[in-house]
């Protein structure tokens, strides 16, 4: 596999046919899959290395120019030490800030709504689906809570990572496209990943995680967690307003209909039970 490739597929800027090339490299043979680890954790290192010989260049440039300023310094500490008693209780008071705000986005039946969060990332709601976020994020990082549907364009940012909080999983991200799906019963939880990486923690067992590769899907169903390919997009068009289904029971597309409406429908006719059914 060309490092060029994996090395854009871990920034987030392969194409679609890359990361379906190392996506198909990766289930091949388990090696492939040591193999990618390993470049990532180098990845990872040469990045902290670059930001680290750009700190040293900085310092370099400018610690000349700070010999010259040594004797102006001496001079100017006199001055700094008058005002700073006056300079300290302005800051003390400064800091002291309201606790920060949370928003609490309460989507109702049949509806959607589209968000952009404080960090520039983009967040869809389906019908029926509850988001909590701070009005500003602070520097440790990124967090919201999420009940029933969302679908996450997360802007990247290597210093604060972005969780997705839900009942059952935590969803790490730094930068990634990916949908994320609850029941109310939280008895079913899903995660597809579309760009990017992400990385499932259980809350019940924090040291338990999963990583998923772009165009794989993590479905959480009878107390098992099942890993699959995506083989079908039109199940995250409910963003833009559809509602797709394709070959499937007329009494599954009533509950997806009670789940979407909020409402409850009694099928009497037997007949239909078994009737098949696709559109969008």
């Amino acid at each position: 596999m060309d490092r060029d490739i994996l090395y854009r597929f871990f920034e987030g800027t392969a194409s679609f046919e890359e990361e379906e090339e190392v996506c198909n490299w990766v289930d091949c043979s388990p090696d492939h899959l040591k193999i990618l680890v390993d470049e990532r954790k180098f990845f990872d290192v040469s990045l902290l290395k670059k930001k680290e010989d750009q700190q040293t260049d900085y310092r370099k440039r400018f610690s000349g120019r700070f010999m010259k300023l040594r004797s102006f310094l001496q001079y100017a500490a006199l001055f700094l030490l008058l005002i700073g008693s006056s300079l300290s209780v302005y800051l003390l008071l400064s800091n002291t800030k309201e606790p920060s705000l949370t928003n609490h986005v309460i989507v109702p039946p049949g509806q959607r709504v589209h968000l952009l969060l404080s960090d520039g990332t983009s967040v869809w709601l389906n019908a029926c689906s509850e988001l909590e976020y701070p009005a500003s994020f602070g520097k440790d990082g990124r967090i919201v809570h999420l009940k029933g549907e969302g679908y996450f364009d997360v802007t990247k940012d290597t210093q604060r990572p972005f969780f997705v909080q839900t009942e059952k999983f935590d969803v790490k991200v730094w930068g990634t496209k990916f949908n994320i799906c609850i029941d109310r019963d939280h008895s079913f939880f899903s995660t597809a990943l579309l760009e990017g990486s992400v990385e499932l923690i259980d809350r019940a067992n924090p040291d338990s995680s999963l990583f998923l590769l772009p165009m794989q899907q993590a479905e959480w169903k009878d107390s098992h967690l099942r890993v699959s390919t995506i083989d079908n997009f039109d199940k995250f068009r409910w963003k833009e307003g559809l509602i797709c289904f394709e070959n499937i029971r007329f009494p599954d597309l009533m509950k997806r209909f009670e789940k979407i409406y909020d409402i409850r429908i009694v099928l009497q006719n037997k007949r239909l039970e078994n009737f098949k059914c696709s559109g969008k």
